[in-house]
């Protein structure tokens, strides 16, 4: 069973890896500038997502650091499903999809099912 300190780095280390992948694919420019139209981003918007849903992750378990990881990862992907998409089409279903991504890539690691790296 994963501890929450465990979680907290994990989830940390990918943010950290989807933040950077977001940076290189944005090139030097603002996600706010993304045309939702522009499919060649959605590839940014999939960081852009997968960015948020793990930084609600690392929240919640400082926010709990003694409770369960589990239970925090939960709570996290609760608050990541209320997150309202700020518009629509492919881009922004890139978004939503990224941080579904990264909550159920979390979810396999702490069932035993995928890979902590």
């Amino acid at each position: 069973m994963m501890t929450p300190a465990e979680l907290l780095d994990l989830a940390s280390q990918r943010r950290a890896a989807a933040t950077q992948a977001w940076s290189d694919l944005l090139g030097g420019g603002a996600a706010c500038r993304i045309d939702g139209s522009l499919s060649s981003h959605e590839g940014a918007k999939l960081r852009e997502g997968e960015t948020a849903a793990l930084g609600l992750v690392v929240r919640q378990v400082r926010a709990n650091p003694d409770g369960d990881a589990t239970a925090s990862l939960e709570a996290a992907a609760e608050k990541w499903a209320r997150t309202p998409v700020p518009g629509r089409g492919r881009d922004w279903e890139a978004y939503r999809r990224g941080g579904d991504g990264a909550i159920a890539e979390l979810r396999d690691i702490l069932a035993g099912r995928g890979q902590s790296s």
